[in-house]
């Protein structure tokens, strides 16, 4: 099926065939402080019932692969700490990207990533001095959803990356 313009909907193909490059429009860091409430899980209370939360809001467009280019898009980047494990026994992904239902406003993706928290003061002055793209890796892309298996940033689109957005 066709959504308005000729061009196919993400929701009747792969979305992003394993890889999406995003220009970042706008960030932001959000903070949130409060007290935890009595069903907080003991294990998600900082010093004992605090809510401290921490991340940044990247706004941006699509620009590879072509199917998507255009799409606006809004990622929560999460900081975890070492008590966060991956791999196959544990979390298998670093994010997830999903496609925003239709009938609400924009943006047209949704997700998050996981940064380490280690990583926080780094991303944030890259972020706001040269940081421009950001290279997400997917896999087990199904019924509007993507998992991340990983992302990078950068200032530039990268050599290796060019020939696939010019060819798209």
């Amino acid at each position: 099926m066709e959504a308005d313009g000729g061009a196919p909907r993400p929701e009747d193909e792969a979305l992003f065939d394993g890889q999406l490059l995003v220009e970042i429009e706008a960030w932001e860091g959000g903070l949130h402080v409060g007290l935890c409430s009595d069903l907080t899980p003991e294990e998600e209370r900082f010093q004992g019932g605090l809510a401290y939360l921490r991340c940044f809001i990247l706004s941006g467009r699509v620009v590879a692969p072509k199917s998507q280019r255009g799409r606006s898009i809004q990622l929560w980047v999460n900081p975890v700490g070492p008590e966060v494990r991956f791999g196959p026994e544990d979390l298998d992904e670093v994010g997830q990207i999903q496609l925003h239902s239709r009938e609400a406003p924009a943006p047209d993706f949704r997700g998050s990533l996981f940064l380490p928290e280690s990583g926080l003061l780094f991303a944030a002055t890259c972020l706001s001095t040269n940081w421009k793209y950001l290279n997400i890796l997917t896999f087990d892309e199904r019924d509007g959803h993507a998992s991340v298996s990983a992302f990078s940033f950068s200032s530039i689109i990268h050599k290796s990356l060019e020939a696939w957005v010019a060819r798209d």
